[in-house]
């Protein structure tokens, strides 16, 4: 018996969009055969099809008459055909075992193969033997295309997501029994098949109802869009993965963390790339309750992808974190962690729930992540004085004596405005109250000079500055440029070869000119 077949040599069950695959031909012959060529093809495509009965109005009849109208889209992905033998009216092929080799690079970008209620996307290699005026030989390999799901690369999966929802609860006489309050949070809303996914959720039951029990589902939701004769959608769902919780008694509250595992067993398509079936999966949540009264209902989207998170915590602490809390006046930097010698938390964004009947942990907090580093400002400790005086009590911060700084610490306002200290080191040494020199180390900062030397000449009081008006005048720049001196002083007179002359003597050079 004749007969065709197609063999892939490396091909273990899928393949990806971009990879190259090869394999080879092998045609059986039982007796000499006359054929036209040996081809093989290669195509990828998605349809959608269903069918409707719809009613319609005949003129003729004058009557309401059903009819089944074939509703139906399809999209192709590639098409690729070539003659591995070219033969004709005359070529024959003697009988016996014929093999033709093959390679072809599937391309980038495809969905995932997909078999589903109302469409499909089929990717499949035909080998033929074309023969005149006969039936062909021919062989249709199934190819099952997986296209990955890089988490990593798609947006917002990583970020925590909290969410809350609420109700308000009507007695029989139609008055409010309370509110029905029901939160929820997730690590991260991105998984893949196997992942368990740790579900922080807290309900405060304050109505005059029972809340029966709470069930959390992981649903698949499937659109097909058909196209001709005109655009038309069905909907189709499926549930991925479920548990079941506790309820909560009236005038109750509980917290606690439920884990639901995503099946690795089930295929999870890619279908991004493909406009005429769309799939996307959620997180429902639902908190039943006794009739007459509706049930409390909460759905979040969740990604459910082939690589998973780099870098980031899926889980909740095994313990309930507690987080210190900066003291007035010293705030915490974002980057400063105050968790020295423990674990940071797991990453901003997720809900905090109020303390109470928590099973594994009372409190479900996450701040911001904090980088490795130390407090920001240092402990109370010396060189600070005690009694919460910043600065050392007593004498000037300044030396006396032709210093180039005023001796007075005042800002013009009585409030005092010396340089904040920096941490570790007292910024000027000690002074003694009855001495004017410094009653610190011989190497002062400031050193003393005699009063002739001093960067400014002489005025009424010794003061180089004004004495108000200027609350932190600026260090001069150099001996003789005092940035702000006061009107008429510190020049002695008119005749001094560095004052500058008045406006009257100003105005009567002029006049001499």
């Amino acid at each position: 018996m004749s007969s065709i077949q197609v063999y892939l040599d490396n091909y273990h069950g899928c393949c990806y969009p971009g990879q190259t695959i090869a394999g080879r031909i092998e045609c059986h012959f039982n007796k000499e055969k006359n054929l036209r060529a040996i081809r093989i093809k290669f195509k990828g495509r998605a349809e959608t099809e269903w069918t409707e009965t719809e009613s319609h109005y005949n003129s003729t009849t004058k009557k309401h008459e059903s009819r089944h109208v074939r509703y139906y889209a399809s999209e192709e992905y590639f098409n690729a055909e070539y003659n591995l033998v070219q033969g004709g009216e005359g070529f024959h092929l003697p009988p016996g075992k014929h093999t033709y080799p093959f390679s072809y690079i599937i391309p980038a970008h495809l969905p995932s193969s997909f078999e589903g209620s109302y469409g499909n996307i089929r990717y499949y290699i035909k080998g033929v033997v074309d023969r005149p005026w006969k039936f062909d030989y021919e062989h249709l390999f199934s190819l099952n295309v997986v296209s990955p799901v890089d988490l990593n690369y798609v947006p917002g999966v990583r970020d925590p997501l909290a969410t809350s929802v609420d109700k308000t609860m009507c007695s029989c006489w139609c008055n409010d029994s309370g509110a029905l309050t029901f939160e929820m949070s997730l690590p991260a809303t991105g998984f893949v098949p196997g992942q368990e996914i740790n579900i922080g959720a807290h309900v405060e039951n304050m109505t005059n109802v029972t809340a029966e029990c709470i069930k959390f589902k992981i649903i698949a939701d499937l659109e097909f869009i058909t196209h001709y004769p005109r655009t038309k959608h069905r909907y189709d769902e499926r549930v991925i993965a479920e548990c079941r919780e506790g309820g909560v008694g009236a005038h109750g509250d509980k917290s606690w963390t439920s884990a639901l595992t995503i099946p690795n067993d089930l295929p999870y398509p890619n279908l991004l790339p493909c406009s005429i079936i769309n799939l996307s999966y959620r997180l429902k949540a639902k908190v039943v309750v006794p009739c007459p009264h509706t049930n409390l209902e909460n759905e979040v989207p969740v990604v459910i992808g082939t690589v998973p998170l780099a870098g980031v915590a899926t889980t909740f602490p095994a313990s309930p974190p507690t987080f210190p809390t900066s003291t007035e006046g010293t705030p915490l930097l974002p980057n400063a962690t105050p968790y020295p010698g423990g674990v940071p938390p797991y990453p901003s964004g997720g809900a905090a729930f109020s303390s109470g009947d928590v099973d594994g942990f009372e409190e479900i907090k996450s701040p911001s992540a904090p980088t490795p580093g130390g407090l920001p400002y240092p402990a109370p400790t010396p060189p600070y004085p005690s009694g919460g005086a910043p600065y050392p009590s007593g004498g000037p911060p300044y030396p006396s004596g032709g210093a180039p700084y005023p001796p007075s610490t005042s800002n013009g306002f009585g409030e005092k405005s010396p340089s904040a200290p920096s941490p570790g080191f007292s910024p000027y040494p000690p002074y003694s109250s009855d001495s004017k020199s410094p009653s610190g180390p011989s190497e002062t900062p400031y050193p003393s000079a005699p009063s002739s030397s001093a960067p400014y000449p002489p005025g009424p009081g010794g003061a180089p500055y004004p004495s108000g008006g200027f609350s932190n005048p600026s260090a001069p720049s150099g001996p003789g440029s005092a940035p702000y001196p006061p009107t008429g002083a510190p020049y002695a007179s008119s005749n001094s070869n560095f004052a500058p002359p008045s406006y009257e003597e100003a105005k009567e050079q002029k006049e001499k000119k």
